[in-house]
C-alpha cells in the first residue's frame, strides 16, 4: 500500500473525531491511529502494525537454504535480474533451479531472516488451504453457496455466491478499493478493529459470475468460510496445514483487535527463503519431499484459467498482465518466456514465479518499485538458460 493508502490529511481525522462526538456515532480509534502511524515502508515494517498472531512454523527460524553455484544460467542474465530487482526498490532476490539455491540477494540492510509482509500472496496461502479442507471433508465443494457456512447469509441472496466465485473475483459484490479516504471498504478492512463486521455487511452490487472483479472483500470471505467448516482459526489452520510441514520459520498475521480476526487477503509476514520453500512446494506439485501436503488434484485445478479472466486462476496468477488482458492492471511489456509460470502476487509487486518446464522458483520482495515489469526478471533467467541447453 501507499503511504496514502492510510494516511489522510489531519483536518479529515479531525474532522471525523468531532462529528462522531457530536452525533454519538462510534469511531474506530485503531483505524484512526493506524492511519496517522502508517509507515513510509510497509513491507519492511515488521512490528508497526499490532496485535499480531504467530503462524508457527518448526521455530523462529528454518534451517538456512544453501546456495551453490551454476553453470546452468549464465552470470549476464543473473546479474541482469540483480540489477533490475536492485533498481525497483527490492530487498530480496531469490532463485532456485533444480532445487538448488543459485542466487540469494539482500538490499536495503535486509537479511535473510527479516520476515516482510506478503500482500496479496497469502491469497495463495488461502487457497490453498480451501483445497486442503476439501480434501479433509471440511468443505463439500467449490460449488458451494457460501450460506452453507455462513448462517448470517442463510436467506440472503448473498448466500448463493459460491466458493467457486469468491476463489476467481466473480462474487458481484461491492468493491470499494479507493485508498484516500478512511470512508472505503478497503481501507477499513486494512486498518480497521472489524473486520467481520465489515464483510458480513458488504453489499450485493450485481448478479455472482457474470464479471471479473479483483476484490479483497471475496478472500476475507472466504477466510470466514474456512473458519466457520474447520472450527480453527486461519493462523492455526495455516500452521498445521501448510507452514510447519512446508519446514517454514514462524510467521505472523496481523489480527484487526486483541484475540480477533487474522486479515488473510493481505498481511502475512514471512521470510524471503520461506516463500522460496512455498514456490518449490509448488513446483514440485504440492509436495515435500515425499509428503503430499496440498492435494496434486487441487492444485491442478486452482491453476485453470477463470472463466471470466483468462490471467487468473483460483487466488493465484497465471499469465504475464500485458496490454492484451484489459480487465486486469497491467503489469508487464511481454508475454512470459515460458508459457507454463504462473506466480504469486503482493502489492508493490511482491512476487513467488513457479516455472516447472525449467524447473525454477523466483522471489522477489521489496518496497514500491518506481518502473516494474513482470517480463524482466522472469526472462532474462529464462532465456538465459535455454541458450545454455
Amino acid at each position: 500500500m501507499t503511504r496514502a493508502f492510510l494516511r489522510p490529511r489531519l483536518w479529515t481525522v479531525v474532522g471525523l473525531v468531532a462529528v462522531g462526538g457530536l452525533l454519538r456515532v462510534t469511531v474506530d480509534w485503531r483505524l484512526l491511529g493506524r492511519s496517522l502511524t502508517y509507515p513510509d515502508t510497509p513491507i519492511t515494517s515488521a512490528d508497526w502494525y499490532q496485535p499480531q498472531q504467530l503462524v508457527p512454523g518448526v521455530g523462529p527460524q528454518a534451517p538456512p537454504l544453501v546456495k551453490v553455484e551454476t553453470t546452468e544460467i549464465p552470470p549476464e542474465a543473473l546479474q541482469k535480474a540483480l540489477d533490475f530487482a536492485e533498481e525497483q526498490n527490492s530487498v530480496a532476490l531469490l532463485v532456485m533451479h533444480r532445487d538448488r539455491l543459485v542466487l540469494e540477494q539482500y538490499w536495503q540492510g535486509h537479511q535473510a531472516s527479516d520476515p516482510v509482509n506478503s500482500m496479496s500472496m497469502v491469497k495463495t496461502l488461502l487457497a490453498l488451504l480451501i483445497g486442503v479442507a476439501i480434501d479433509e471433508g471440511h468443505i463439500g465443494s467449490i460449488q458451494d453457496p457460501v450460506g452453507t457456512y455462513l448462517s448470517e447469509w442463510a436467506n440472503d441472496p448473498r448466500g448463493d455466491i459460491t466458493l467457486a466465485d469468491l476463489l476467481y473475483m466473480q462474487s458481484g459484490l461491492r468493491n470499494d478499493n479507493r485508498i484516500d479516504t478512511l470512508r472505503s471498504d478497503l481501507v477499513q478492512l486494512y486498518g480497521g478493529s472489524n473486520t467481520q463486521k465489515l464483510v458480513l455487511d458488504i453489499p450485493l452490487e450485481s448478479a455472482p459470475g457474470k464479471v471479473f472483479d479483483y476484490s479483497n472483500f471475496n478472500s476475507q470471505l472466504l477466510s470466514l468460510v474456512l473458519e466457520r467448516a474447520t472450527g480453527e482459526s486461519f493462523g492455526d489452520y495455516l500452521s498445521n496445514r501448510l507452514w510447519q510441514p512446508l519446514g517454514a520459520g514462524d510467521g505472523f498475521l496481523w489480527l484487526d483487535r486483541p484475540r480477533g480476526s487474522a486479515k488473510p487477503f493481505c498481511c502475512f509476514f514471512a521470510t524471503a527463503p520461506d516463500w522460496v520453500r512455498l514456490g518449490q512446494m509448488l513446483l514440485h506439485g504440492g509436495k515435500v519431499g515425499d509428503r503430499q501436503i496440498i492435494p496434486a488434484s487441487w492444485l491442478e485445478q486452482m491453476l485453470e484459467e477463470s472463466p471470466l479472466e483468462p490471467t487468473f486462476g483460483m487466488h493465484i496468477w497465471l499469465k504475464a498482465r500485458t496490454a492484451d488482458y484489459p480487465q486486469v492492471n497491467r503489469a508487464s511489456s511481454a508475454a512470459f518466456a515460458a508459457a507454463d509460470t504462473f506466480y504469486l502476487d503482493g502489492r508493490h509487486h511482491q512476487r513467488v514465479y513457479v516455472i516447472p518446464l525449467e524447473e525454477l522458483v523466483i522471489v522477489r520482495l521489496g518496497e514500491e518499485p518506481p518502473a516494474w515489469n513482470d517480463a524482466v526478471i522472469v526472462n532474462v533467467i529464462v532465456e538465459g538458460l535455454r541458450s545454455r541447453q
